[in-house]
């Protein structure tokens, strides 16, 4: 079971993670992400907030959880929405369940049968890379911080593909959940991220909104 937990946070994960950022003038008719106000009417803390976005090429997957050759036709967009920094309330710097981080990663793939392809090949690939250890943070053993993990699968319907997990970690000094949506329609896959760093869980129905409202976005 931790295995597969394992293989299934980087058949999600690495897809954004590994996609090195370019100038968000360097692909136009890349997929679209939401702006910022269409995400502060779900999340009202960003009301007045900006978002950063920029856009890259999309890498299939590699071998031992390295990106592999970027894919012909593909390319992506991401997006953070921040809240407004400037409005002197000491509160837009608290991550917490009710006012957590917020991204969305939208690609493009030439086709639905590419798009297909790319998900299920991150899934293979990720068998290559290690278990991770009893799902308790990085590598158990001593030196390091001893942390609880657990996993639950969020149930959702959107599109033809779909994932979506809610991870929890605790360790000593600090705490974390994040909600991860992962969806495809035809040759689009739109990935949301809502994360905070405290012990409250992100609303699941809204991050279910927010990945809505990526899809319904993203052509």
């Amino acid at each position: 079971m931790n295995r597969l937990v394992n293989r299934v946070l980087i058949a999600l994960a690495v897809p954004a993670l590994l996609i090195p950022a370019a100038s968000a003038t360097a692909a136009a008719g890349t997929a679209q992400v939401p702006s910022i106000d269409q995400v502060a009417e779900i999340y009202e803390h960003l009301d007045g907030g900006s978002a950063y976005e920029s856009t890259s090429k999309v890498f299939g997957p590699g071998k031992k959880c390295k990106p592999g050759k970027a894919i012909k036709g593909a390319s992506a967009r991401s997006a953070t929405y921040n809240p407004d920094y400037t409005s002197g309330d000491p509160g837009a710097f608290e991550i917490t369940g009710e006012t957590p981080m917020v991204s969305v990663t939208a690609m493009k793939f030439p086709s639905a049968k590419s798009a297909i392809a790319y998900l299920h090949g991150y899934d293979k690939s990720a068998k290559d890379c290690g278990p991770g250890g009893d799902g308790g943070g990085s590598g158990g053993g001593s030196g390091g911080p001893k942390c609880k993990s657990s996993m639950k699968k969020i149930a959702f319907k959107l599109g033809d593909e779909r994932y979506g997990y809610q991870f929890k970690m605790k360790c000593k000094d600090s705490a974390s959940v994040i909600n991860t949506l992962f969806t495809r329609k035809g040759q689009f896959i739109v990935y949301a991220n809502v994360m905070s760093m405290d012990a409250s869980a992100p609303s699941i129905p809204k991050s279910v909104d927010l990945t809505e409202l990526a899809l319904k976005t993203v052509s």
